[in-house]
């Protein structure tokens, strides 16, 4: 039996060569480790819980624990900015970029696969809808308190700051007191709110050096340029919720130098 092998091989055509189902010498399995982390998101107190597989090319003293704080470092960096409802997508995210190889600082090792599987506690994902709600809730808030603050100062400046219009306001939603509107309280009122600083009038105008020199600009301006700046200021007035004033730039052409 041994003369016969030995025949076959010794035998064997010129030019055939041996193939094998592998290459040779054999490969060393790339070494893996999984682990479990805690990561900590967004918000205190809600953590993303992972389980994350990882493999590597390299030997060298203690790879694993090199390996694993590396990628560990990697993984808290990309949960901490976010919550632990978006879970799903950071696992995509991570998957997504852990087909490619890295390299790991300081080493001779190349991390050359990284898979994350990421559950959320039911603690977790309660402390994160408690704390949405309470934003949703200050968001409402501040809301309510602009748009009332918008409406008391609609009717500083463009109800009881002109006597007229706080006793065509009051006749709106007074109609059968009639008398009061010869009340001279309007006035007084008026001419409170225009004590208090709201309303400029005229005279400081003229005495405000800014003001002088925003005339002389405006004065050397060309008509077009003229209508062009006065839509810039309608829009910068009523940006600072002073349409009173902006409806008191009228029609750009009405409006020629002096």
């Amino acid at each position: 039996m041994r003369n016969f092998l030995r025949g076959i091989f010794q035998e064997r055509p010129s030019g055939y060569e041996m193939h094998y189902p592998f290459p040779f010498p054999f490969p060393f399995p790339s070494p893996s480790h999984t682990f479990q982390a805690t990561l900590a998101s967004a918000l205190p107190g809600a953590d993303f819980q992972a389980e994350v597989t990882v493999e590597w090319r390299g030997r060298e003293p203690e790879a694993e624990a090199k390996v694993r704080a590396f990628v560990w470092d990697h993984l808290a960096r990309w949960a901490a900015p976010r919550r632990v409802t978006v879970a799903s997508h950071l696992a995509d995210l991570i998957n997504a970029r852990g087909v490619t190889e890295v390299a790991v600082p300081q080493t001779s090792l190349v991390l050359t696969h990284l898979r994350v599987q990421i559950t959320v506690p039911a603690e977790a994902l309660a402390v994160t809808n408690a704390w949405e709600e309470a934003e949703r809730r200050q968001t409402l808030e501040e809301q309510r308190r602009g748009d009332e603050l918008r409406q008391l100062r609609w009717l500083r400046d463009e109800i009881f700051g002109r006597p007229d219009l706080a006793r065509m306001y009051w006749h709106l939603h007074h109609p059968a007191d009639l008398r009061s509107m010869t009340d001279p309280l309007f006035d007084t009122i008026a001419a409170q709110l225009g004590s208090s600083g709201h309303v400029t009038a005229s005279a400081q105008v003229e005495e405000d050096t800014v003001s002088v020199l925003i005339g002389k600009f405006v004065a050397g301006l060309s008509a077009d340029e003229r209508r062009h700046l006065i839509g810039q200021l309608d829009r910068v007035f009523r940006s600072f919720d002073r349409a009173d004033l902006a409806s008191q730039l009228g029609d750009p052409s009405d409006r020629v130098a002096s």
